[in-house]
């Protein structure tokens, strides 16, 4: 029996959202029709798009208020009043970029169209969280709290957030620069992590990628010229031609950070114009995961550059930068920060050419940075009215023609067999550089051109002879294609075992792309295999450890004891590799972030691509000793360090025993109540290289994983009945109700639960029905 549940339940009560009867609310035209299946997943009925969008923001707020809080918080930089000063350095990175600041200027340039539904989802997160609950949830009863009103600018401002967080690389040349004032360009060019060439990209399916270092030793060139030396998803769509239904099936498992309630929120729309199933953001509108009645899509991030830092000389008033060989003005905001318990704090942002200044806000003495990103800047958005309506793959392109936020590799599929792909988001152009690190903002040679690049010269895919399309946060076009579109990709072997799997079969079905799913070989293992095995042991440990390897399948299973040696062998190498050339900026060519808010950067899963390459090439005076010696000793170590904490006998040193996962929420993060909000901890495989994805920092392997797949999806098109959807917990963010994770064991087994499609299935599979009536 779980005793700090049973008194939680006690003390607070359970809290559950009203799912039957008839319910009065203040901002509908016309009734909603809400009914739930077992899984507490909401089909929502209505007669006008406007109370559609209405309804999903209710539900979402009847089950993730207190997630919608706190990005709404975060979004605003209001967190520290709400949980104290802990949240204050967060608070100041938000209001200098100034996610809320922009998204109010964006709100102003959206059509006529669009900003209607947008404010009546965010009335209905708003409501569905005040009135749609017997009892507002828990969190707010612990922190003494209401639920904020949310509004349309905080869908835009959670939108920018979301930018910011996921896939940019503006942490990445934050790391760069470190390195390269820490150690030397030296360090920074032998420890760049870039994309190896042997891996594939995305179109076409298969090609290699090339050599890229010349880039990076360009934007180098133009920095000390200037400024003097100084010392993380899968998708993909089958074609019609290699699945047993002979229709395509399209398949997505986003992944993010292992956190409660999930990222993601199931669920169904009707109106009499259309009708979407799938999954969307809790905070945001958008179907980025889902269905039709023609075509089905999905989403991994695109890693594309839209974000730059810039050195800046700040003027002898504190309120100008350096343009070239004066000084010019900045517009300075005054942010006024309230910290629960504490007098307010200001902030007094300065806002250059290219941006705001964000460094005073960052850990490790960055020096004055300012950030210019295309997620910033006030552009309209057109794709929450259009994707669920697309009809043929140009249409759902098009849907995406306007999309200033964080780039997507969005995959597609259809009835007519049609499969493709588009990867979208604003992207700049350059005058000079290529956005690996921060280039000094008053150089007038560099900075970004005033048009983005084309929507009609962003890489796209349509029906390629191989039967298929495939996306993992790789590198999407080889290296000298145009336009550029960046350097940080993650390292290709997810895309590698994609492609190699889809590749050997033509009897394709929902359970096969299932497995696939949850696939744990690992392809690193494969290309140094016969690397490790020929290194001379001359220790018990090393004799230990090549044993257990040269038995090993490859696969980074939870029951695996030499998927372990494997593991903490290329975490030590890593450590090794960095320290020698590094010592001074270790921490950060390992992957450390610059704020709470994103604790680590993208190098710390693009160090096994490097480390490949060196063990590959065992280049000459890296280490005092040789290649072989160094790697000798390396496994002695990790034998050393698994028998002292985990036993001697190898049956003790599975993987999934030594780094199990923990989903955790952030008011788990202290007893009891991790016990109460917290699920797990039970074993987990694979790796941040394997399909089924569980990541870890090389710093620290044994720590719980980073990123997971944050939902799973299959869907056989067509077929609309035989879609899959799972999540690592379930659909509510409440910890004492039945949906909070029912839809884990599932997960777990890489299995899912239809959404309903068709009324009578609908009708059929209703647990409960609730009616919104204007009131």
């Amino acid at each position: 029996m779980n005793i700090p549940r049973l008194l939680f339940r006690l003390l607070l009560g359970r809290r559950f959202p009203i799912t039957s009867g008839i319910l009065e609310v203040p901002n509908i035209t016309r009734p909603v029709l809400i009914r739930r299946d077992g899984y507490g997943i909401p089909y929502i009925e209505a007669e006008g798009d406007e109370d559609a969008w209405y309804g999903l923001g209710f539900c979402q707020g009847q089950d993730r208020a207190f997630q919608i809080e706190t990005l709404l918080r975060v979004a605003r930089g209001t967190l520290a009043e709400l949980v104290g000063p802990e949240a204050l350095p967060i608070d100041r990175l938000s209001r200098r970029i100034g996610f809320r600041h922009a998204a109010e200027q964006q709100l102003k340039a959206l059509d006529d169209e669009t900003s209607p539904l947008l404010e009546a989802y965010a009335q209905g997160v708003t409501d569905g969280a005040r009135i749609g609950c017997h009892r507002l949830a828990h969190e707010f009863s612990l922190l003494r709290a209401r639920p904020t009103p949310y509004l349309a600018a905080d869908v835009l401002g959670v939108a920018k957030l979301t930018s910011f967080t996921l896939p940019s690389n503006w942490d990445v040349e934050l790391a760069r620069l470190k390195i390269l004032t820490e150690d030397g360009a030296e360090a920074l060019a032998a420890l760049d992590p870039t994309y190896p060439e042997w891996l594939p990209v995305t179109a076409p399916p298969g090609a290699l990628a090339g050599s890229a270092v010349d880039r990076l030793a360009e934007d180098l060139a133009v920095f000390t010229a200037t400024i003097g030396q100084g010392g993380g998803s899968n998708n993909w769509a089958i074609a019609p031609t290699r699945t047993t239904t002979r229709r395509a099936i399209l398949a997505n498992d986003p992944h993010l950070p292992s956190s409660l309630p999930p990222y993601w929120y199931l669920a169904h729309v009707r109106t009499p114009d259309w009708t979407v199933a799938g999954a969307s953001l809790a905070g945001l509108p958008d179907f980025l995961v889902g269905h039709n009645d023609i075509a089905a899509w999905g989403m991994t991030a695109g890693f594309v550059d839209n974000t730059d830092l810039f050195i800046e000389e700040i003027g002898p008033d504190g309120r100008s930068v350096r343009e070239g060989n004066q000084f010019v003005s900045c517009e300075v905001r005054l942010e006024v920060i309230q910290v629960k318990g504490e007098a307010p704090v200001e902030e007094e942002v300065l806002v250059t050419p290219r941006g705001p200044i964000i460094s005073p806000a960052l850990e490790g003495e960055a020096g004055a940075i300012s950030l210019c990103a295309t997620w910033l800047a006030p552009q309209p958005v057109n794709q929450v009215r259009q994707v669920h309506r697309a009809r043929t793959f140009e249409e759902f392109r098009r849907a995406f023609e306007q999309w200033p936020f964080l780039s997507l590799n969005m995959v597609y599929a259809d009835t007519s067999g049609t499969i493709g792909w588009q990867l979208v988001g604003e992207t700049p152009r350059r005058r000079k550089g290529w956005g690996t690190i921060p280039l000094p903002g008053w150089n007038p040679e560099v900075g970004w051109e005033d048009d983005p690049v084309p929507f009609n010269e962003m890489p796209h895919l349509v029906d390629p002879e191989i039967g298929f399309v495939a996306t993992a946060n790789n590198q999407p076009t080889s290296e000298d294609a145009v336009p550029f579109l960046g350097a940080d990709w993650i390292d290709g072997y997810r895309q590698d075992r994609i492609v190699e799997a889809l590749a050997a079969r033509h009897d394709w079905d929902l359970p096969s792309v299932q497995a696939l799913q949850t696939d744990q070989k690992s392809i690193p293992w494969r290309e140094l295999r016969d690397i490790v095995l020929a290194i001379p042991a001359e220790t018990d440990q090393a004799h230990q450890s090549l044993a257990l390897l040269e038995a090993w399948d490859g696969m980074v299973a939870a029951d695996s004891p030499a998927a372990t040696v494997f593991e903490f062998f290329v975490a030590e190498m890593i450590q090794r590799v960095v320290a020698a050339k590094a010592p001074r900026a270790a921490q950060w060519a390992l992957g450390e972030g610059f704020t709470s808010l994103i604790p680590h950067t993208v190098f710390y899963v693009r160090r096994v691509g490097h480390l490949v390459r060196l063990l590959q090439e065992q280049p000459e005076g890296w280490f005092e000793r040789s290649w072989p010696q160094e790697m000798a000793d390396a496994l002695t170590t990790v034998i050393g360090s698994l028998r002292k904490h985990y036993g001697d006998e190898p049956d003790g040193w599975a993987w999934g025993h030594i780094r199990p996962l923990t989903l955790r929420h952030p008011v788990g993060e202290r007893a009891p109540l991790d016990q109460v909000f917290n699920l797990g901890p039970f074993p987990w495989g694979g790796d941040a290289n394997t399909v089924g994805a569980a990541s870890a920092p090389p710093s620290n392997p044994t720590t719980n994983p980073l990123t997971i797949a944050s939902l799973r999806m299959v869907v056989d098109v067509g077929n609309w009945e035989e879609n899959r959807f799972a999540l690592p917990g379930g659909q509510s963010g409440n910890p004492l109700s039945p949906h909070y994770a029912d839809l884990l064991p599932l997960w777990q087994r890489g299995e899912g639960v239809p959404i309903a499609w068709s009324p009578e299935e609908v009708a059929r599979v209703a647990r409960s029905t609730l009616r919104l009536v204007p009131g």
